[in-house]
Order: C-alpha cells, then sequence, then structure tokens
C-alpha cells in the first residue's frame, strides 16, 4: 500500500549542525551500524572531523542538504541528507538513520516523505534515486510503501572492513508522476 504514514509520529526536517555531531556518533556505535548507514562514505569510528568536513560539503551549490527529524515537542529522532541535487533533474536520498531507541514506529517513512516532499516541491526534481544494501529488508521495504521501484542491483558494489567483506547495493527510485503516494495520512 502506497501513501503516507497514517498513524505515526510527525516530523520535520531542521539542517544539521555541529550540536547534532554527538548524538549522531552515539546513533552508530558498532562498525555494523555505521557501515549500514553510510557504506564506505566515513571511516569508523564516525568522529567531529569528519562530520566537520560533511557540513563543509553542504555549503557546495547542489552538493547536499543535510538534516536531523525531529518531532514536534524538538525530540531528535532521525538523519537524511539530500544529495546530487540537479534541480528539475535528479537528486538523491541518502544516509537515511532512525535512533535506534525509536525504530519500528513508523519513523524512517515519515523522515523520508518529509525529504521527498522537499526535494519534488523545492528543487521540480523529475526523480530521486537512492542505494540501499540489498540485505536491508525493513529499508527495502519501506522506500516501496513509498513508491520506489527497483532499478538494478550492483554486485559487490561496496568493499567494507578489514575483512573486505562486500555488499550488494540495490538501486531504487522514484518518478514525480508516482509522487505523492496515491493514499493518504500525514507526512
Amino acid at each position: 500500500m502506497l501513501g503516507k504514514p497514517a498513524t505515526q509520529v510527525r516530523v520535520s526536517l531542521v539542517r544539521f549542525d555541529s550540536s547534532d555531531f554527538e548524538r549522531l556518533i552515539s546513533w552508530l556505535p558498532t562498525e555494523a551500524d555505521h557501515v549500514e548507514w553510510c557504506a564506505a562514505f566515513f571511516r569508523h569510528p564516525l568522529t567531529h572531523t569528519q562530520l566537520e568536513g560533511y557540513l563543509q560539503s553542504a555549503k557546495q551549490p547542489h552538493a547536499r542538504e543535510i538534516f536531523t527529524a525531529r518531532t514536534h515537542d524538538g525530540e531528535a529522532v532521525g538523519h537524511i541528507e539530500i544529495s546530487h541535487i540537479w534541480p528539475h533533474l535528479s537528486s538523491r536520498l541518502s544516509r537515511i538513520l532512525v535512533a535506534p531507541d525509536k525504530r519500528r514506529r513508523g519513523l524512517a517513512r515519515s523522515i523520508i516523505y518529509q525529504a521527498l516532499t522537499r526535494t519534488f516541491d523545492e528543487h521540480r526534481v523529475d526523480h530521486v534515486d537512492l542505494g540501499v544494501s540489498a540485505n536491508n529488508l525493513a529499508a527495502i521495504s519501506c522506500y516501496e510503501r513509498l513508491g520506489f521501484a527497483h532499478v538494478d542491483i550492483w554486485p559487490n558494489a561496496i568493499t567494507v572492513g578489514q575483512q573486505a567483506r562486500t555488499i550488494d547495493v540495490l538501486w531504487m527510485t522514484l518518478r514525480r508522476d508516482r509522487w505523492p503516494p496515491s493514499s493518504g495520512g500525514t507526512g
């Protein structure tokens, strides 16, 4: 069933800044958590120095917009990035994370819905892409419910860790003509 989250907590996206660093680091305590979130984009363990560079990269035109997802009472519950922004063409959702103690409540869907609304409304893109570990079935299901379609799979796309473990990446896309999803609810 496509649609906005109907009963989940509504979130808003607030610009990520240095006051968010410690919390984000705390949400990624293990290398496995780290890899699931960002593959090889950052080195494990995540540091303030890496996050400072991340914020600096967001100052480049169309590079990325980085957000903390917050509930109506201001509680930080997630993180998301809109990147590779080519207005009127495409963009990408990346580094999607829900706080470990807030998972399985529909927050990911709410966070992604807000990011998609922003991307389609403000940047007027034709489509939004994302890559996800082919083993992350919960995330894939969430993306499918929001209208994303499978494009392709990249076997052994990312190599991580000292054991040189590889991750297969499923590439998915959502076209403007499938947005917003057909069923209702609140974002």
